[in-house]
Order: structure tokens, then sequence, then C-alpha cells
């Protein structure tokens, strides 16, 4: 895609952009509290949507995501394996719905 008044292609963003660092730290944090493994994938591409990065939390001995994290340019994005997806505005306020029931 070319914008009309430039030579240059026009970019677009990416579905996932990159965590802050802050949020990095606070998400790692959070999974070893509650014993999940933390995954941070980079440039991934599933159904033509392009991520920087996804976080994905996996529970002790398993192969299985239990959530993907993503940043995207209106807020944080949250899948769980099973269930719709939701969206926050903070990586702060995902982290407090997502306690674990059981893992």
């Amino acid at each position: 895609m070319f914008d009309i008044n430039s030579s240059q292609p026009a970019r677009i963003l990416p579905t996932g952009l990159a965590f802050d660092l802050p949020d990095l730290f606070m998400a790692q944090g959070w999974a070893e509290f509650h014993g999940l493994r933390l995954i941070v994938e980079l440039d991934g591409c599933t159904d033509g949507d392009e991520y920087e990065e996804v976080l994905a939390f996996y529970p002790p001995n398993s192969a299985f995501r239990r959530w993907m994290m993503w940043r995207s340019a209106s807020g944080i994005v949250v899948q769980p394996m099973m269930g719709r997806t939701r969206r926050f505005d903070s990586v702060a306020e995902a982290l407090e719905q997502l306690i674990p029931a059981s893992i």
C-alpha cells in the first residue's frame, strides 16, 4: 500500500505491539507468583495478523497455553485457551482479572 503523497509504502501497524519493559517485568512476577511459565514469543504471524510480541502463560508441566496476551494500538488483549478474547486498558488491569482458579 502506498501513500499518495509519498513514494514510500504506508506502514501498517501489526496487530500486536511490543510491551514496555515495566509491563514485561510485572507479567513475569505475576506468572512466577501463580506458578505459571511465561514465554515471550517474538515476531509471530497468525491468520494474517502480525505480532511483535505475544506473552504466553503456561501451567506447570503443560504444553498448552492458558492465556495469550498482546498489546494492540488500543490496549491490552487477552485470549484464553478457551473462551472469549477480552480487552483491557493496562497489563496491570488484565493481570488482576486473570487470577487462576486452579492450575
